[in-house]
């Protein structure tokens, strides 16, 4: 039973993802933002908060916080590393709502390199961790905090520090003239927690 359900998901993540993924690719060969190219307008980042690791911020009546980087290694076919995002999102509002790894996050190297989300990431996380990894969307409930891993970033040669950028759009995917950005060094990336992986 769990083999079909991690199956069907699977399957649901490469006919929502797949659409987008063929184009997310800049001049340059390197993953672009589907998050910015897809957010142009006046009104995107119109208010910018930063931040740091194990640092929340609160953004668009929402607090959210970057626990920990994880890294589960090269595991790409060129050598990318899987880096995967454990957060914190506390809705102070009475409105449920759903984030997206792919509209509401992105990462950003020091040359403006911009990567989003990847299908074969999330994959990867299915089979290999338990539930406290959470595929996209996933739903934060209305007052109430949510927990857990989400993502993941396909990235190669990573630098030693990096941005990762988040829009709190809460309950209107397109509401994104918040953004924080959270400045992520090497010393914040751990190995895959033995916690988070499936027995």
């Amino acid at each position: 039973m769990r083999f079909l359900k991690a199956t069907a998901v699977a399957a649901a993540l490469l006919f929502a993802v797949a659409p987008v993924t063929s184009c997310n690719k800049d001049k340059k060969g390197s993953s672009s933002s589907y998050v910015l190219r897809h957010a142009e307008g006046e009104n995107i980042a119109k208010q910018v908060a930063t931040a740091n690791v194990a640092q929340e911020v609160n953004a668009n009546q929402t607090l959210f916080t970057i626990n920990k980087v994880i890294d589960a290694g090269a595991l790409g076919e060129n050598g990318e590393h899987f880096l995967y995002l454990d957060i914190t999102v506390k809705n102070d509002t009475d409105v449920e709502y759903t984030l997206s790894t792919l509209n509401n996050f992105y990462i950003v190297y020091p040359d403006d390199t911009e990567y989003s989300s990847g299908i074969h990431t999330q994959l990867y996380a299915i089979n290999h961790f338990n539930d406290r990894y959470f595929t996209s969307p996933f739903t934060v409930k209305a007052n109430s905090t949510f927990n857990g891993v989400v993502g993941g970033f396909a990235l190669k040669d990573i630098p030693d520090e990096f941005t990762v950028g988040f829009f709190p759009t809460r309950e209107d995917r397109d509401d994104k003239e918040d953004l924080i950005k959270v400045k992520i060094t090497s010393d914040d990336i751990i190995e895959v927690p033995a916690a988070l992986k499936k027995q």
